[in-house]
């Protein structure tokens, strides 16, 4: 697959750019190797992209295509090991002033030149089949980066797609007014998600509590009960213990609404139905989704079932053009007959409609290009949906692909970060090079946006900008990832590791066992490029861990979600020298620690915690007074820390910064960040989270941060306002008792969109949003936990011309509300 060059290709580009600004003519052959890797790794690329279209007629070139897997893995093993050493090399006093004659820069430059005269004969090797196999180098074929651009324009709006069925909604809402329980029922990809979540949509209004969960194929019972409980407001001191007794006894005799999506089994529900009262008593309702109709008749019984079948032409035709033309326009003849001839290869599979309309729209609406897609689907295809699929992922731009496949590594039905899976790209050198003046975070929202366009993920949720904030992708699409990514070493789970190969092992995602299980082989894989835990839930796999990091020198990527509730993270973390992204999730509120060593990792770009904070015992033990050096100049992203032991000066060393979090900050920590230059220039979102006792009783200036968007402040108590920057789009606030009214200085911020006014944030009388000029791009505007405020006051010029969506709640002396504004409080 030419997807797996792109990253390699990536780490040449970056490498061969840094020799460049080498002064000294000691590294002129390396810059000539690296050179010739990345040309060589461009015709690899095109190599394979011509051979995938071969194999099928020549199954020679199935071989051929597994020799340029490996020759690729091997020049990306070669790069990360010989350059970075040749790196600290150059850092050697010693190495520099050696002469050249007597010592080629070191011994790892000479070695890693050997390394490339290997490469180059494996190389004519390959150049000798691929001729003889008629495996052209067809640089044409591959995709030109230099178009990704601006985001591109959405296929729909975020609403789910409910185009022929409308006649299933109206017979839901029907059965849920006579029955307790709806189970829809029916194959992957017919729409049953999308379906219960409009019904559940429209009805939960009328209920006192409304719960969504996924359950999946392997649910965690421990964390949908807490899921469940965070939904409904169970205090949180009822979660410690007994919480599915606590739960039942919240709901007692309340009415309340559950979705239970994706159910594959009975031993699923029968561990979850111990939350739920009787629901035909309360005149609750449950609904579910489920591949298996046993399932639903076991939980509700028969009368509960609702079953949905595939679509039948009219319904496939119907949701085919609605979805890829205008409103008011017509196909041509040609295109209409290529485009039913498609929608009936998609079986009558909305999914696959779906997709297939994804990928139309980015060819364009021209026959060639349509007939190109009819053709590639096949005449005898077996399973429709699958060979679409299938098709979608093949269609994608090169540089797309290993951003697709990235997601198998994550457990089915998970809930994306898109800012975290851009940062993931990063960190692997997906994301390529698009202009000095393009940031690589926003190159991956374009990516996003591609794959949205595509509609091979889901949006859940936008942020302040509009961008793709958290997305979903489906089963079937998912599977696809996981399947693909195994045939080309891309990436491997813990059910299905082989011992005939883990040194080729690149990604390694654990979901459901865990390391010690699988010590022997995960030992061996001395090859990793990423590592994935999505459950370390005894101390046993936290000393594996530690006794295996050592082991991965190449590791770039680390995410684990802890289940512990005393556990420090190994020290051994320290040795992961090339280390870039960390994210360390902990599943209980205690607080725990991570080694000290962790300043000291130069390559780190992106650090995300989770009530941690840094180890400083050995350091005392060892020298009282030694200063410990902050070393991490390229840090992008810093979320989670405590800062009881962070020095509020070491904020200066982190100039890169896009995004910062900070927890228990003290007032040093703020006075730093308002200090007279900003930490960061490059700064968009921040949040700082004090405690009951920070107070600032001086005014403190944000408005140097001229591209922060995003700014949270809690527990950090001051009389007035900070200055804040035009560039502010979404503003959070809560527990500052800010005295002055923030509506003075909130109202002339130009961009400002989303402000959300919580829990004693103001404690004062009034609030006064007049002036014809004031809140001009204010959307979503919420109030609550106001105690002391009586007054929302809105004169003759009334501003925020945009505003939408109003919520007040918990303003017991609320008394007086401007017409207008109350009856944007009631529409909503």
């Amino acid at each position: 697959m030419a997807d797996i060059v792109s990253a390699v290709i990536n780490k040449a580009v970056d490498i061969g750019a840094n020799m460049i600004l080498e002064e000294s003519h000691r590294l002129y052959w390396l810059r000539e190797d690296v050179g010739w890797l990345e040309r060589e790794m461009k015709h690899m690329q095109a190599y394979m992209e011509n051979a995938e279209d071969k194999k099928l007629t020549n199954p020679n070139v199935v071989s051929l295509i597994k020799d340029i897997r490996e020759l690729v893995h091997d020049v990306e093993d070669i790069l990360d090991i010989y350059c970075y050493q040749v790196e600290l090399d150059k850092s050697n006093d010693l190495l520099k002033r050696m002469p050249t004659c007597f010592l080629p820069y070191g011994w790892n430059s000479s070695m890693f030149s050997r390394e490339i005269e290997k490469i180059r004969k494996r190389v004519e090797g390959i150049d000798t089949d691929r001729t003889r196999y008629g495996v052209v180098n067809d640089i044409s074929s591959t995709d030109d980066v230099s178009n990704v651009g601006p985001r591109t324009t959405r296929l729909h709006v975020d609403d789910s797609i409910i185009i022929g069925f409308e006649q299933e909604i109206k017979e839901l809402k029907s059965k849920l007014e006579e029955y307790p329980f709806v189970s829809i029922v029916g194959m992957a990809g017919l729409g049953k998600t999308t379906l219960a979540k409009k019904v559940f949509k429209d009805i939960k209004d009328g209920f006192d509590y409304c719960v969504s969960v996924s359950v999946s194929q392997e649910p965690n019972i421990t964390s949908l009960v807490r899921d469940i409980a965070n939904q409904v407001g169970l205090q949180k001191n009822k979660q410690e213990e007994n919480l599915e007794a606590n739960l039942y006894s919240f709901l007692q005799g309340k009415r309340y609404v559950v979705f239970l999506d994706d159910i594959w089994n009975t031993e699923a529900w029968d561990n979850l139905k111990g939350c739920f009262p009787t629901v035909s008593v309360s005149a609750s309702r449950i609904i579910i989704t489920s591949r298996n109709s046993g399932v639903g008749r076991y939980i509700g019984g028969e009368k509960s079932l609702h079953e949905l079948h595939l679509f039948d032409d009219s319904k496939s035709w119907e949701l085919f053009t609605k979805l890829i033309m205008p409103a008011n326009t017509e196909f041509d003849s040609v295109l209409e007959m290529i485009g039913r001839q498609i929608v009936q290869k998609c079986g009558g599979v909305p999914l696959a409609i779906v997709v297939i309309v994804g990928m139309l729209r980015e060819r364009g609406m021209s026959e060639f290009s349509w007939n190109g897609v009819l053709h590639s689907i096949g005449e005898n295809a077996s399973d429709e949906c699958s060979q679409i699929l299938g098709l979608s992922y093949r269609d994608l731009p090169t540089f797309l692909k290993p951003c697709f496949l990235y997601f198998g590594n994550f457990p089915e039905d998970y809930e994306f970060s898109a800012s975290k899976v851009i940062r993931l790209w990063m960190a692997e050198k997906f994301i390529l090079r698009v202009g000095r003046d393009r940031e690589p975070e926003d190159v991956g929202a374009d990516y996003i946006s591609k794959l949205e366009a595509r509609n091979l993920i889901q949006v859940v949720s936008r942020g302040c900008d509009g961008r793709v904030k958290k997305f979903r992708i489906h089963d079937l699409l998912h599977s696809l990832c996981v399947n693909v990514g195994r045939e080309i070493d891309f990436l491997n789970t813990d059910d299905h590791l082989e011992s005939s190969s883990p040194k080729r092992v690149r990604r390694l995602s654990i979901h459901y066992s865990g390391i010690a299980e699988n010590k022997k082989l995960i030992f061996q894989m001395t090859r990793l490029r990423a590592l994935f835990h999505f459950k370390l839930d005894k101390e046993v796999e936290i000393k594996c861990l530690g006794n295996m990091l050592g082991r991965f020198k190449l590791l770039q990527v680390l995410k684990i979600s802890v289940y512990l509730h005393v556990v420090n993270i190994p020290f051994q973390i320290r040795s992961l020298s090339r280390l870039n992204y960390l994210e360390i999730y902990s599943k209980t509120e205690d607080a725990k620690m991570i080694p000290i060593g962790i300043w000291k990792m130069e390559q780190l770009r992106h650090l995300l915690l989770w009530v941690y904070g840094i180890d400083y015992s050995l350091m005392r033990l060892l020298c009282k007074y030694q200063q410990v050096q902050v070393l991490l100049p390229n840090l992008h992203t810093l979320s989670g820390i405590y800062c009881f032991h962070l020095k509020p000066t070491r904020l200066l060393k982190f100039t890169k910064l896009r995004k910062l979090k900070l927890n228990f900050v003290m007032p040093e920590i703020v006075e730093v960040l308002c200090g007279p230059e900003p930490i960061s220039k490059k700064l968009e979102s921040l949040r700082c989270w004090g405690s009951s006792d920070v107070r600032m009783t001086k005014s403190v200036s944000l408005a140097k941060y001229e591209r922060l968007m995003k700014l949270e402040i809690w527990w950090v108590e001051m009389q007035q306002l900070p200055e804040l920057p035009p560039s502010l789009i979404q503003l959070t606030l809560e527990w500052i008792n800010l005295i002055e009214d923030p509506m003075k200085i909130l109202k002339n911020l130009p961009k400002l969109k989303i402000l959300h006014l919580n829990e004693r944030s103001y404690i004062g009388r009034k609030m006064d949003c007049s002036g014809a000029d004031g809140f001009p791009q204010l959307e979503i505007l919420e109030l609550r936990y106001l105690p002391y405020l009586e007054e929302l006051i809105e004169q003759e010029e009334m501003g925020m011309p945009k505003l939408r969506q109003l919520i007040i709640e918990y303003c017991s002396r609320l008394w007086r509300i401007p017409e207008r504004l109350q009856q944007l409080q009631m529409e909503n």
